[in-house]
């Protein structure tokens, strides 16, 4: 009886973790460019901060690449960013 609470309890922790994991997995930020003016989706969670160093994160986190879009569309209407 106590291996299967224990095997229930487990099993909770791991389905808990997998359902709590994409929400705090947030790595899409949209960024601007110094030099250029024009923005960019990055995903911060995959890969190398951007090369050169010359940029500025001007949105928030972002929980899709789909609304990092939307983000960045918004910004370039608002003037923060070129087309």
């Amino acid at each position: 009886m106590y291996r299967k609470l224990l095997l229930a309890a487990a099993a909770g922790i791991l389905a808990a973790s997998f359902a709590a994991a994409p929400a705090a997995a947030s790595p899409y930020r949209v960024i601007r460019w110094d030099f250029t003016g024009f923005c960019q989706v990055w995903d911060f969670g995959f890969g190398p901060t951007p090369f050169p160093g010359d940029y500025h994160i001007v949105s928030k986190r972002q929980y899709t690449f789909e609304a990092a879009l939307w983000a960045e569309r918004w910004l370039s209407r608002k003037g923060v960013c070129r087309w």
